[in-house]
């Protein structure tokens, strides 16, 4: 599939310079991080959260944390919730499902962005399908989230581990 047709026209109409970083088949962002061998720091991922009267909110971190659902809704005043997966692809209809794009704009989507987002010097953000991802630098990636709001909205961190009882990921 490669990436999502409005993914690549809201790109190209922003003048964003991109490329694709292919890799082999992955469920989350997290594992795409993994299998692109770049930093799980740099991956962004895209939770889409849902408001009491059913308006949309895309949250974005990076791949190694968790999005504080509780935290944004304290912020924001007023309750927000995990959008489940049968719902993603009312929004994302020309991505596959499960594969969201951090590109909430592209969609009109309303969005929130995580600090520690905006302190990478590389990104990469999926593209709509479950094998590649844009990678941007910084200041390709501010230009894009120009006017999104941010905040300090991730918690946790995703790490690996290696005990006796063999290699894992777990949440620091």
């Amino acid at each position: 599939m490669g990436i999502a047709i409005t993914v690549e026209q809201f790109l190209d109409n922003h003048n964003v310079e991109f490329a694709l970083t292919r890799h082999k088949r992955t469920d989350t962002s997290f594992s795409s991080a993994i299998a692109s061998h770049v930093p799980t720091a740099q991956v962004a991922k895209a939770v889409l959260l849902k408001d009491q009267q059913g308006q949309f909110l895309m949250a974005v971190v990076s791949s190694n944390r968790r999005v504080m659902i509780d935290k944004i809704s304290r912020m924001l005043g007023k309750p927000y919730f995990l959008v489940g997966e049968h719902e993603l692809s009312t929004v994302f209809q020309d991505c596959a499902p499960g594969a969201v794009p951090s590109l909430g704009q592209a969609y009109q989507v309303d969005m929130l962005i995580d600090d520690l987002l905006l302190e990478q010097d590389e990104l990469y953000i999926e593209s709509g399908d479950h094998k590649n991802l844009i990678h941007v630098d910084q200041s390709e990636f501010k230009k894009i989230m120009s006017g999104v709001p941010h905040q300090n909205i991730s918690g946790y961190r995703m790490m690996f581990s290696q005990g006796h009882e063999g290699r894992h990921w777990e949440w620091e």
